[in-house]
């Protein structure tokens, strides 16, 4: 699917005089999936696993404050628990009171946040499973890559005027697998929505997530460890970022840990292995 489709037929939201974009694929009478996407690209990463998953449930998305088409206010302190918070608020406005999961890269701490709020508050709404796909659920554990120290650093204003598509093309080649390497039409569009609203702008802005982490190390990996909502790690462990080490971290960590390894594929299997991440979604939340 073209992205501009993709897009054609959202709805924004606002949340406090910010514009967030919402995606939905309504299914009346359906389970909802609300589906949580990474850094930096958008709510497009979904695409190609919709289509699918559409027969079964009801499925919706939304791009982050920064992100997507989303408004991305420059300067801004972009932070993981107002992604939260507008997490939340998404589910407010399209009256949704309990839903499945799933979430990629920057999403699964703002996931990680979500845990913890509903261990003080249960009653929030429900998340009835969630399927965790390759992010950075332990600081420790999580191996940026240079250009993303180099965003965070005091040089992250000029690094972010230096980036390319050629650039994205290269360092986004280096995280997924080597068989499901990135096609130049998809890194044409993650090219072309980052850029939408002058988003590239905004990268040494939001990467200050990996900040929130470290901070919040205690409060969400405690989340992990104590929340009664079941939850799936679905990994591609040819992630330099967060693969099988990971893993690894999380089975040591986390009582009776539910992993599931995807061969051969890297940091975006929604992206590079999206039957195999459905097969996951269907079997998991239709248990």
């Amino acid at each position: 699917m073209d992205y501009r489709i993709w897009y054609k037929d959202g709805v924004y939201l606002n949340f406090e005089g910010k514009k967030i974009f919402v995606k939905e694929y309504p299914n009346p009478g359906k389970p909802i999936i609300l589906f949580k996407h990474g850094f930096p690209t958008s709510s497009y990463d979904w695409y190609k696993m919709w289509p699918e998953l559409h027969k079964y449930f009801h499925l919706i998305a939304f791009d982050y404050l920064g992100f997507g088409y989303s408004d991305k206010p420059y300067p801004y302190d972009y932070t993981l628990e107002e992604q939260a918070d507008i997490t939340e608020y998404v589910l407010s406005k399209n009256n949704i009171t309990e839903c499945f999961v799933v979430a990629h890269d920057y999403a699964v701490s703002v996931t990680q946040e979500l845990l913890a709020r509903r261990i003080d508050n249960p009653e929030l709404p429900k998340f009835n499973k969630v399927i965790l796909l390759n992010g950075g659920l332990f600081p420790e554990t999580h191996k940026a890559r240079r250009i993303q120290k180099l965003l965070l650093g005091p040089l992250g204003r000029w690094v972010n005027m230096a980036m390319s598509k050629d650039s994205l093309h290269k360092n986004l080649s280096q995280v997924f697998g080597p068989s499901t390497q990135p096609k130049e039409n998809e890194i044409d569009a993650f090219w072309d929505i980052i850029n939408y609203k002058n988003g590239k702008r905004c990268f040494h802005r939001t990467i200050h997530y990996m900040n929130d982490r470290i901070e919040n190390r205690e409060r969400w990996v405690n989340a992990l460890i104590n929340t009664e909502i079941p939850i799936r790690l679905v990994n591609g462990p040819m992630d330099p970022v967060s693969g099988a080490h990971m893993v690894e971290r999380y089975k040591e960590l986390v009582p009776n840990p539910d992993c599931v390894l995807l061969d051969n594929i890297g940091h975006y299997p929604n992206v590079e292995a999206p039957y195999y991440v459905n097969l996951e979604v269907l079997k998991f939340f239709q248990e």
